[in-house]
């Protein structure tokens, strides 16, 4: 080996160690310092001191789980936003439909016999009692799916907490893990003829920014009212918020905090509109 190909290697293997710790080092950062100049950049995009207020809360829950403050929570209902209606003859894409249909049952009866509610859970055995349950309800203008929402059109293994209808995608963990198939929104509604999207809600278990970059095209062609879980991962209340605004598509942000589902873990959901 010449010495030319020797010095090329030693920069090589150099650069990749440099590269290395700076990846380690900052991995190593705390939260608010790792991320900084992001969670600026998203609280400065809220609308109001009560969204700025709950932001800051959830930071600090990331940071050190902090617990957020008890009187701040339900504000108003989940998925009912005063600044991000639901109306009548709305298509709603309900991303992690709950076999708790109760807020299904609200939103199909807020968007009307005219409107149509789209669910989708890639646990086709619970999807199975969902449409029991919706087939009892006697609600016409709900419509189910069992796939999950993804970035692209694929098959991936989930995690299924038990007999619940909790999947998750950003973590391994001890469990059942069942295949599934997960789906691009734009190419989902295209395929099923789906004219509109008036609004998406997604509770998706982590998987809530694939999910909005499957849908680009409908964001940005139709801009719909949103209801977007922001708790699953501690990036998320800004990764979202700032690709939501990085699509330029005039959308304003509120956040909502309801109900904790647990000690460790919250429920933040952020809103937003471009009426």
């Amino acid at each position: 080996m010449n010495d030319k190909v020797v010095k090329k290697v030693w920069i090589f293997f150099l650069i990749c160690l440099i590269a290395f710790f700076a990846i380690f080092f900052n991995d190593s950062k705390p939260y608010l310092e790792r991320y900084a100049k992001e969670i600026t950049a998203a609280k400065s995009l809220l609308t109001d001191d009560y969204s700025k207020e709950v932001f800051d809360e959830l930071t600090a829950f990331n940071a050190s789980r902090t617990p957020m403050k008890q009187e701040n929570m339900d504000k108003f209902p989940e998925n009912y936003c005063p600044n991000v209606p639901m109306n009548k003859g709305d298509v709603m894409i309900n991303g992690g439909i709950s076999s708790d249909l109760s807020l299904t049952f609200k939103m199909a009866e807020s968007v009307g016999e005219n409107g149509l509610v789209i669910g989708f859970d890639p646990n086709v055995r619970i999807l199975a009692n969902i449409n029991k349950e919706i087939e009892k309800s006697g609600f016409k203008n709900i419509k189910t799916y069992s796939y999950g929402l993804w970035n692209k059109n694929c098959h991936k293994d989930l995690f299924f907490q038990g007999d619940t209808d909790a999947s998750l995608v950003f973590r391994k963990n001890e469990g059942l893990y069942l295949p599934a198939t997960l789906v691009k929104l734009d190419d989902f509604v295209v395929k099923e003829g789906v004219k509109k999207v008036d609004f998406i809600t997604l509770d998706v278990e982590g998987a809530e920014m694939e999910a909005l970059k499957g849908a680009e095209t409908i964001l940005v062609s139709q801009k719909p009212n949103l209801a977007i879980s922001i708790h699953h991962k501690p990036t998320d209340m800004f990764q979202i918020i700032n690709y939501l605004n990085s699509l330029n598509c005039g959308y304003k942000f509120w956040l909502g905090y309801h109900s904790p589902y647990s000690v460790n873990s919250v429920n933040v959901l952020l809103y937003a509109t471009v009426k």
